[in-house]
């Protein structure tokens, strides 16, 4: 007769205990940014240097959401743009019963022109790191030094201060929470829209260029299948070459080669504007798929590592994130859905001798208005895509003037004293 198996350990075991007070290791106060200290300071585009790109579908002057297809505007222009993250260096306490998280927060500002200096968008948000998802946790771990995540067992003492009995005795524990994401971004849209989106990062890869994207790849181009595209067959396949379609009046267009009576009602006529767009400095193949702006930037560059961060407003299953619109913005131009890519980089720049900080970002968010090809609701993806390095790693002969919004002076802060830097305190 066989011994008895030992009861198999379970891989979920409980976090460190929360004890008043937070590690004061180094200039964080207890915070742990993970990836995201990597962000903190000013990031810009640089004379000579790429330059960022929109694409930015819009309802057409005297159009509604019952008008039939084929009629709206769109607009791409190159910009340049003044990105800033800040570091709040005070973990903000999030309490859940047996379970304690501390998330720390960047704040981020961004300001965006075009070729003009006219300003285009400016946003503010925040990010957050949520703490490590991975389980079972090790202290070996590089983002669990400090730890964001903690156990919490009741005691004598909130037992009795909240009430527990006959609930709930002392040295009682719930399961423990393990975060699906490591990563959360809020922000604020003046167009009037908010968006959350969550993810993760993928750690560093060493000696070897960011695989962006394959050209044409459907899910990063400027236009949708809802407005009747076929990449395979409208694209040239391996080829950054215009199709010959393009060169025809809209009168003359026919899906996949089609009878020529389909005119101005095929696909190809919905979106042959987008192919021949030429104006502020974006014309094809950027407006048609703009991340290839983003691999031509990494062109002859020798990449020393990167780290990818992929956030996004819809999951397959569980927690969401979300995108909230005003009331004009539901109704004429609803935003539904926001994707997000920032790759962080090191790459060793020849002009200057040196490995510097790079930057690159790419963000679609969908639009749905009018009726699409296919009678439901069309969707227009509005995408950004930018290249940046830190300010201070530009030469000076190379920067341009900073961007300052237009904005009011505070006039209530006349003979103030000087501020005080208050750490967050948290209390058991």
């Amino acid at each position: 007769m066989s011994a008895p198996k030992k009861p198999q350990k379970s891989s979920v075991r409980p976090y460190k205990e929360w004890k008043q007070g937070l590690p004061k290791k180094g200039p964080f106060h207890g915070a742990q940014f993970g990836i995201l200290s990597k962000l903190h300071g000013t990031w810009v585009n640089w004379k000579n240097g790429p330059t960022g790109l929109h694409t930015t579908p819009m309802p057409s002057p005297g159009t509604s959401s019952e008008t039939v297809f084929g009629v709206f505007h769109f607009k791409s222009q190159e910009y340049r743009e003044q990105l800033t993250f800040t570091q709040v260096n005070a973990p903000v306490r999030n309490r859940g019963g047996s379970n304690e998280q501390f998330n720390a927060a960047v704040k981020y500002e961004t300001a965006i022109i075009d070729n003009n200096n006219d300003l285009q968008h400016f946003e503010d948000g925040m990010y957050l790191w949520m703490g490590d998802n991975v389980m079972p946790w090790s202290e070996k771990s590089p983002y669990q030094n400090p730890p964001n995540l903690f156990k919490h067992p009741s005691d004598a003492e909130s037992v009795k201060e909240d009430g527990g009995v006959p609930v709930i005795g002392p040295g009682e524990l719930g399961p423990q929470f393990i975060p699906p994401y490591t990563i959360s971004r809020s922000g604020v849209i003046p167009h009037g829209t908010t968006i959350h989106i969550t993810g993760n990062v993928t750690e560093s890869v060493e000696n070897e260029a960011p695989p962006i994207a394959d050209l044409w790849e459907p899910q990063y181009l400027a236009v949708s299948p809802t407005m009747g595209i076929n990449p395979e067959k409208d694209l040239i396949q391996g080829s950054r070459k215009k199709p010959d379609w393009t060169k025809l009046p809209r009168e003359d267009q026919a899906p996949d080669g089609g009878p020529r009576e389909s005119g101005v009602n095929s696909g190809r006529a919905y979106f042959e504007k987008i192919f021949n767009y030429d104006k502020y400095g974006a014309c094809f193949p950027y407006t048609v798929q703009p991340n290839l702006k983003l691999i031509d930037a990494n062109e002859n560059l020798e990449f020393k590592n990167y780290s990818l961060i992929e956030l996004d407003s819809f999951h397959d299953t569980g927690v969401q994130g979300g995108t909230i619109n005003n009331v004009m913005v539901d109704r004429y131009c609803k935003v539904t859905r926001m994707r997000f890519r920032m790759w962080i980089e090191e790459v060793y720049d020849k002009d200057l001798d040196r490995v510097v900080e790079q930057l690159q970002y790419e963000q679609i968010v969908d639009f749905e208005f009018m009726f699409g090809s296919d009678g439901g609701t069309t969707k227009w993806p509005h995408i950004q895509v930018n290249t940046l390095r830190r300010e201070k790693d530009i030469p000076v002969d190379l920067r341009y003037p900073p961007i300052k919004l237009p904005t009011e002076s505070p006039d209530d802060r006349n003979d103030s004293p000087p501020p005080m830097v208050c750490p967050m305190g948290h209390s058991k």
